[in-house]
């Protein structure tokens, strides 16, 4: 092997790995689990993968126009959606249709800028006190240069109780209707989406402890 086919084959390699872990938007997205999550990942409103990806899997969906990043550990999801809109940006949980989902969903504006919890009910969403509580963590920001809008949370497996939600919470192994939706001119959620896409996703199962010889 020569020594300038041995420089590139190592830059190749370098730039591999410290790309995002696209998955085939043909493929059923899925959820890796990660035990350091909580390491890896920053709350910041900024994807970085200038050194190593900073979430275990990437997904672009062309249907609502946002790219989610993900993984999840023993008890938390951890997930960043990119837009090049301008209005609110959203993801449900557990249901192919508004009623019954959990929803996350965020605006950046000059002078203001959330991420909260809404619960889906029939055609409708309304903020729940309860389970804003629950986001652990939340940053929504917006970056000139790329024009790029940027949502991250982090969030519990197990949602809470007491509200009418299609499924309790997200298991390792389990598949589950999620949605990704946008307006990508308005802030106000009261305006409706003008991008939307249902997704069937799947959590990784957890590795499996290795028996004490």
């Amino acid at each position: 092997m020569s020594k300038q086919f041995a420089l590139l084959l190592g830059a190749a390699l370098a730039l591999a790995s410290a790309a995002p872990a696209e998955q085939p938007a043909s493929a059923q997205p899925v959820i890796p689990y990660d035990s350091l999550m909580d390491s890896r990942v920053g709350i910041d409103g900024v994807i970085d993968n200038e050194d190593e990806r900073e979430y275990p899997a990437t997904y672009a969906d062309k249907a609502s126009g946002l790219t989610a990043h993900w993984g999840f550990d023993d008890s938390l999801i951890y997930v960043g959606l990119e837009t090049r809109g301008r209005g609110w940006v959203a993801i449900g949980f557990g249901s192919a249709k508004m009623n019954e989902s959990n929803m996350l969903i965020g605006y950046y504006t000059e002078d203001s800028a959330e991420v909260m919890n809404q619960v889906g009910a029939n055609y409708a969403h309304a903020r729940s006190p309860q389970s804003d509580s629950a986001i652990r963590e939340a940053e929504i920001d917006y970056d000139e240069d790329t024009g790029v809008t940027t949502m991250e949370f982090v969030y519990p497996l197990r949602f809470p109780a007491g509200e009418a939600l299609a499924v309790p919470g997200l298991a390792p192994g389990g598949t589950y209707d999620i949605i990704l939706a946008q307006n990508t001119k308005s802030v106000s959620l009261k305006a409706k989406h003008t991008h939307r896409s249902v997704l069937k996703v799947k959590l990784a199962d957890k590795p499996q402890p290795k028996k004490s010889e």
